[in-house]
């Protein structure tokens, strides 16, 4: 009896697990020749040269080229920090450089009203450009926000 409750239990963890997690494809902003990783029944709010943006039921992704020259490696944190603190995002997390084939980039993660946030900007190695990326998304996705920002990379 025992070992039958035990394998529905299991059966209904692993099909929970299966249902929050998003399956991950390629998709690119092909003005700027960026691409990253998306859900796979994403749908296309805007594309355009301001910005690229998509969704589903669970995560909405906006990337946005900045003006100018773009942020230097040294400005990432401090910069994301300020625009955080000026959206009111709570419950930040520290926040983490990253080192992607492309770019230097840093994001942290918090609360934004209802839903979570992933708030980033990478900058491309040879200092030519930089992007703000916002990821909204559901508590369960909050793997896949991370997988999708550091999946980031210029289209070769």
């Amino acid at each position: 009896m025992r070992k039958s409750l035990f394998t529905i239990a299991i059966t209904f963890l692993l099909s929970f697990v299966s249902v929050s997690a998003e399956t991950l494809k390629p998709t690119s902003w092909s003005s700027y020749g960026v691409s990253f990783l998306a859900p796979a029944d994403i749908i296309v709010d805007d594309d355009s040269e301001e910005g690229y943006t998509i969704s589903n039921s669970n995560i909405t992704i906006n990337v946005q080229l900045l003006n100018g020259e773009g942020l230097k490696k040294t400005e990432l944190k401090s910069s994301l920090q300020h625009i955080s603190d000026e959206d009111n995002i709570t419950v930040q997390s520290d926040i983490t450089e990253i080192d992607l084939t492309h770019f230097f980039g840093a994001y942290l993660t918090g609360n934004c009203e209802t839903d979570q946030c992933l708030y980033s900007y990478l900058t491309v190695k040879d200092n030519s450009c930089s992007f703000y990326i916002s990821i909204i998304y559901k508590p369960s996705n909050a793997d896949d926000a991370i997988k999708i920002i550091r999946s980031f990379k210029l289209d070769e």
